[in-house]
């Protein structure tokens, strides 16, 4: 006797439904009966969104997955909407310029550092809170923004006139711009931000932030949400007067800090709040081995109990140490070359110096812990995938075919599917897609036991990449699957300025967050400026729930679109190349509400176009 899929037990329909790749298959599951609407409704929009993302992820799962595959489809597209963020005239400044002006003397804009988070605070996908903080010279400028129905009604109660906290989206901001008097800027400046996530805060109507500056200081700095004039330090660490480099948290209650002091040590502390004088800290590790130039770049929690440092230039720029708040280890755990390993030994490198750690959000694989695999960029351009389970020093590496020397200044991943890096020059952003052989190539080495040596991927997202990561693509899928770089200053003013271009044209990106990877939005910073990009399509008529307030945007009328996502203009016009390693052509970025000739193209926002006024052709 056959069985039909209505007649099936709901595991075995689990089962079905972790194998849908696409939402539209699992919508048409919902209409072919009762029993089976009833089973998506209930736990298949859950199993989908449990097999393809990293937790944590909220449980509005219906939500969860048209915001995720809208939001997959929004980076596919390379749907941008990027502009300059900064604290309006009304913020807490006693006596700090705007951020983009320079202190007298100075021949250069602050460098910003950038922590973001974001927690769910009522019963639906949009009803979140978004805290945002950046460095700005020696100013510490904070904005907490509220979503969801909350803040609608509080918008709806406004009167007219007076809704200057909130954008066109109905979101309420509050901001603080913190400068104490006694602090200068150019020795005081802010060289590392830490904010404490909501579990870890002794207070839910409070931020708590560990602020760290070259002079030596480092502090943890609490603000009220209800009052945007009031701060208070909490805590200050015992530095003894050095520079701090770099801070990483851990996600224990209550947290461990680490922190890069001067070029030789990481010190770890405790986060007490208040208490009498500084807290000293629970032990030191020293690198008096290392030989000048060398020094401590970053540190990075990899996981509760493992930190990784990167350092330079040295032939082993990685060390990874473990942990505990009653034992500060001496000797590291393991180190990290930049060299394959060939017969169970690595070839001599060069020195080199690796300046960005980030660690890969844990998949669903039950041999892979936590911290298991991390991402590193350097000096040479290249940014490498290492997993601390195998012997060789990485397991596989990304490349721009274009631009392949630029250093990497900063790495922020996006889930397991794809991830970001900030480098050196021309304010250039990079995105890079991890194909899923790569993780399967970890997991199989795990399984299998093998030494794996040799074994190194070299990704290129090029068209022409003959490695099998994307067998019997069409030409959408390439597409889709190739990375870009994005040039991360505006075009207008850039050609505006004539001959002489605006300083951030040529800046690093400095800095890179996201408040979650939940979230439609990062945020990067390059000189002078914090730059905030929505990854959303300006002419969608169904965009992710959190921006269902507001006006709307229908899809059809340009004046719509320019309403929702650009009434004030502020919208940057940004330009773009594909990493492919033929026909190269630059992509720019049309306003919101204009309409270039020609027809859009699949696999392309069609704000896109090239020179000639004609879509990119794939």
């Amino acid at each position: 006797m056959s069985m039909s899929l209505e007649n099936l037990p709901p595991e075995l329909l689990g089962n079905v439904v972790s194998y849908i790749d696409e939402v539209k298959i699992l919508l048409r599951l919902t209409l072919t009966c009762k029993k089976l609407h009833d089973f998506i409704e209930r736990d298949g929009y859950r199993i989908f969104v449990q097999t393809r993302y990293p937790p944590p992820i909220p449980p509005f799962w219906k939500d969860a997955t048209h915001a995720l595959t809208k939001l997959a489809r929004a980076w596919e597209q390379k749907s941008l909407i990027p502009r300059s963020i900064k604290p309006p005239q009304d913020a807490d400044k006693p006596r700090a310029p705007q951020p983009g002006s320079r202190t007298r003397g100075q021949t250069m804009g602050y460098q910003p550092v950038i922590d973001s988070y974001e927690a769910w605070i009522g019963p639906d996908w949009s009803s979140r809170r978004e805290t945002l903080a950046w460095g700005a010279g020696s100013d510490l400028v904070l904005r907490v923004k509220w979503m969801g129905p909350e803040a609608e009604s509080r918008w709806r109660r406004t009167p007219p006139g007076q809704s200057e906290s909130f954008d066109q989206h109905h979101h309420e901001s509050t901001w603080w711009q913190i400068s104490e008097p006694d602090l200068v800027s150019g020795k005081d400046d802010i060289t590392t931000i830490n904010l404490l996530r909501n579990e870890q805060r002794p207070s839910s109507d409070a931020e708590y932030t560990v602020v760290g500056r070259a002079s030596g200081g480092l502090d943890l700095v609490s603000t009220k949400h209800k009052d945007p004039r009031s701060w208070k330090r909490e805590t200050r660490f015992e530095t003894d007067g050095q520079t701090v480099r770099a801070v990483s948290v851990n996600k224990a209650i209550p947290p461990l800090l680490a922190a890069c002091l001067g070029d030789r040590i990481i010190a770890i502390y405790h986060i007490v709040i208040g208490g009498e004088g500084p807290v000293q800290c629970l032990g030191k590790i020293h690198f008096g081995s290392l030989k000048s130039p060398c020094r401590l770049w970053s540190t990075v929690f990899l996981r509760h109990d493992r930190l990784a440092v990167s350092l330079g230039p040295h032939v082993e720029p990685i060390r990874v140490f473990e942990i505990q708040p009653d034992s500060i280890p001496s000797k590291d755990l393991r180190r990290f070359s930049f060299t394959e390993l060939r017969h169970g030994q690595h070839a001599p490198g060069k020195p080199t110096t690796a300046y960005a750690l980030a660690p890969l959000p844990r998949s669903s694989c039950p041999s892979e812990s936590e911290g298991d695999l991390f991402l590193s960029g350097g000096y040479d351009g290249t940014i490498r995938l290492h997993d601390l389970r195998t012997p060789a020093s990485y397991v596989a590496t990304f490349q721009d075919p274009i631009d392949s020397n630029a250093a990497i200044y900063s790495l922020l991943p996006l889930g397991r599917d794809r991830f970001l890096a900030g480098t050196a020059q021309f304010a250039t952003l990079k995105l890079f897609h991890m194909p899923l052989a790569v993780d399967k190539l970890c997991r199989h080495n795990n399984s299998s036991g093998s030494l794996f040596e040799g074994s190194r991927v070299q990704v290129s997202t090029s068209s022409h990449n003959k490695d099998a990561f994307y067998p019997k693509q069409s030409n959408e899928a390439r597409a889709r699957s190739r990375g870009w770089t994005c040039f991360l200053a505006d075009r207008e003013r850039s050609s505006r300025g004539g001959s002489r271009r605006p300083r951030e044209w040529a800046s690093p990106v400095y800095s890179l967050a996201c408040p979650s990877l939940c979230s439609p939005t990062i945020f990067a910073g390059i000189e002078d400026h914090v730059i905030q990009v929505d990854i959303a399509d300006a002419y969608d008529r169904f965009p992710d729930p959190i921006y269902k307030y507001g006006p709307e945007s229908t899809g059809k009328r340009e004046s719509d679109a320019t309403r929702k996502w650009d009434p004030e203009g502020n919208v940057m016009r940004v330009n773009l190349y594909e990493h492919v390693h033929t026909n190269m052509e630059i992509l720019h970025q049309a306003r919101i509400g204009e309409r270039m000739p020609g027809d859009a193209m699949p696999g392309c926002d069609e704000r896109w176009y090239t020179l000639g006024g004609k879509r990119i052709s794939r």
